[in-house]
């Protein structure tokens, strides 16, 4: 009995020592609300870097430029790709893990590299005049080329001008099929 019981404490002197080590060896940086959003976030679009996956989820309807009708969004500064749509997204709200559009980068062999993901909110649900919305502790960007709120998160991509920009120089819409 007398020898059980010197195990016992052993092995619990032994456990709180750990317990203490293991408290000095880790990071003591908390994690931010942001980061715990991206991490769920991540966790939800990993089926749909596949973009099949994305169309049998309903991201279905390719968003074209409306003025010229280019699926594959550039600018100088960078490129987005091509959007995919789920319409029954688009509502008043935003959640962090059902962005209303998956973003693909168009690869030469032609298929298709998930790159980020888009969250919108039109103008016709919330006005142009109203304050932006916030997703991430961000504020949404005004479009008023496509008449709505955006705001582009590139998990799937990384994004040197920061992972919430409007365009991505890593991303190239080189191989995009013509319109």
């Amino acid at each position: 009995m007398l020898h059980t019981l010197f195990s016992f404490r052993s092995a619990v002197s032994s456990a709180t020592l750990l317990c203490f080590a293991a408290l000095a060896c880790s990071d003591s940086t908390p994690v931010s609300q942001q980061d715990k959003d991206l991490a769920a976030l991540r966790q939800a679009v990993a089926g749909f870097h596949d973009l099949s996956a994305a169309e049998a989820s309903g991201y279905t309807t390719v968003v074209g430029d409306p003025s010229d009708g280019h699926t594959c969004l550039s600018d100088p500064s960078g490129a987005m790709g091509i959007h995919y749509l789920k319409a029954a997204l688009v509502n008043d709200t935003v959640v962090v893990t059902q962005p209303e559009l998956m973003i693909y980068e168009p690869q030469q062999d032609g298929s298709m590299q998930f790159v980020g993901v888009e969250y919108i909110i039109p103008y016709s649900i919330h006005g142009a005049d109203q304050p932006a919305p916030v997703l991430f502790g961000v504020e949404f960007s005004k479009n008023d080329h496509f008449g709505l709120w955006g705001l582009h998160a590139w998990v799937g991509r990384s994004n040197p001008s920061g992972m919430f920009a409007m365009w991505n120089p890593n991303v190239s819409c080189q191989f995009a099929p013509p319109t």
